[in-house]
């Protein structure tokens, strides 16, 4: 079983604890940021091949180029936070009544924001969902720079169409970010399609021995696939050195792209659809759902 673990607590002096109170506060501007200037959420684990009882965390992690800032754990931000451990023999398609999922819960402030123990060997996915969030994006060119890098630049005309003011651009987000470990020998199960929103889907097993040259992974909107969306692969062999690259899904959702052992690997996808209801209750004319997965490839074996 995957037991969340509740931290205790700590009878620290004053001093201490103010500072401590301070970073956290930092840590959730982080979290609330402007996606414009922190655009990748992804969830970092302490291990990516944890044994069998042991304890690692998840980092809910805000930056650029697979670099960022850890975030709190901020009850109220979230929908759904967990580890779901596949049924070996299921197929990636959908989740099954066989796999495992247990809550990671902790305390407002926790950072690391999630403290687990694993116990079921093979794939495991951890799952953060966050609740809606919104932002008001202070000038059109900052909309524009978003908008663009994430593959959207037709939004600024499409903005323009709908009448609607340049100035103090409302949107609503969403993130869905997913991160695989292994958990003891290599399994054959792999990721699963979670039902969300939108989500990184891994169709190739990572931690499979050999080790795959290429992985494929697809996009997915409510379970179903999404064509001729840009994707950004992050890929880095050491805390500072990172490379990356944009794909495009082709009709089925999917892209196809190399991979090297001993890396990190982070996909991250983003949808930018508008909000035409007048009833939407701070206002927000566009909405953006962020999808990532983060794997880890082994370095061969002996």
């Amino acid at each position: 079983m995957i037991k969340p673990i509740l931290k205790p607590d700590c009878h620290t002096p004053l001093k201490q604890r103010l500072l401590q109170l301070s970073l956290s506060c930092l840590g959730l501007f982080w979290m609330v940021g402007t996606p414009a200037t922190a655009h990748e959420f992804w969830v970092e684990p302490s291990a990516f091949q944890p044994q069998i009882g042991d304890t690692i965390t998840a980092d809910l992690v805000i930056g650029t180029d697979f670099l960022g800032a850890s975030a709190i754990y901020v009850p109220d931000q979230i929908e759904r936070f967990a580890v779901i451990a596949a049924d070996d023999d299921a197929s990636p398609d959908n989740a099954t009544p066989d796999d495992a999922e247990m809550l990671i819960t902790g305390r407002y402030g926790d950072r690391p924001a999630g403290t687990f123990s694993v116990s079921i060997p093979g794939v495991n996915i951890i799952l953060h969902q966050t609740a809606p969030l919104y932002l008001t994006y202070a000038s059109a060119d900052k909309f524009t720079a978003f908008v663009t890098e994430k593959g959207y630049p037709e939004a600024v005309v499409q903005h323009q169409r709908r009448g609607l003011s340049p100035d103090k651009i409302t949107e609503r987000y969403q993130r869905f970010a997913k991160s695989l470990i292994t958990v003891g020998p290599a399994a054959r199960n792999g990721d699963r399609v979670l039902g969300l929103r939108y989500e990184v889907l891994a169709e190739t097993n990572p931690y499979r021995h050999p080790a795959p040259a290429t992985m494929t992974v697809r996009v997915l909107a409510d379970g179903l696939p999404v064509a001729g969306t840009q994707v950004t692969v992050f890929t880095r062999d050491n805390p500072r050195r990172v490379g990356r690259k944009n794909y495009i899904t082709d009709a089925a959702g999917r892209i196809e792209f190399a991979v090297q052992t001993g890396r990190d690997y982070l996909v991250d996808a983003v949808r930018l659809l508008p909000i035409d209801d007048a009833a939407e209750p701070r206002g927000a004319v566009w909405e953006s759902l962020w999808a990532s997965l983060v794997f880890h490839v082994p370095s061969a074996g002996p």
